[in-house]
């Protein structure tokens, strides 16, 4: 741990704290079906509760159904993984962090943007290791793993609405 501390202070004193965002991107839709509107406003959502920054990395989950909108609808750099099955997303995610010590030393902070219990043990350990680790609850969905492993790391997903702005029509989840 002590090589983790001294590698994240030499980079803080270059003024380097970059932040990794392992984002579930059907977890935060709320759905397995996802078109380029949603991914893009989810992406706005999820930069409004956690602010992102010109050296910060991403690396973005999605099913093989997704592929278009991941694509097309995420905007900016970022890693796409993608695999198909039961929890296939999540398991691309989980081996594309394959090293925890490895991003401990990378990243000053690893948000998780996924309510998942999946994760929940990726969140505990990079706690272990140091990292500021911050979890994105999407609207509908954390777990209690997550939310426990998180602790005071959660975060709400940022509105879909900017401030000020008052919601007349029910969305679909709403509908009856």
């Amino acid at each position: 741990m002590c090589e983790i501390r001294k590698a994240r202070s030499r980079a803080a004193e270059v003024g380097i704290e970059r932040t990794l965002f392992v984002v579930d991107i059907e977890n935060m839709v709320g759905k397995s079906e996802l078109t380029i509107a949603e991914v893009a406003q989810t992406q706005v959502r999820i930069f409004n509760a956690v602010p992102h920054s010109e050296g910060d990395h991403v690396i973005l989950g999605f099913s093989h159904h997704n592929d278009e909108a991941a694509v097309f609808g995420w905007s900016g750099s970022a890693q796409r993984v993608m695999r198909s099955g039961e929890d296939g997303a999540d398991l691309a995610l989980l081996e594309s962090l394959e090293n925890f010590e490895r991003v401990a030393r990378l990243y000053e902070t690893v948000v998780f943007a996924s309510g998942d219990h999946f994760f929940s043990f990726a969140v505990a350990r990079l706690k272990s290791l140091g990292c500021n680790v911050k979890v994105i609850a999407p609207d509908r969905g954390l777990s209690n793993q997550m939310r426990l492993a998180a602790g005071p790391g959660v975060v709400k997903l940022g509105s879909a609405f900017p401030a000020g702005v008052v919601q007349l029509l029910r969305n679909d989840k709403d509908a009856a």
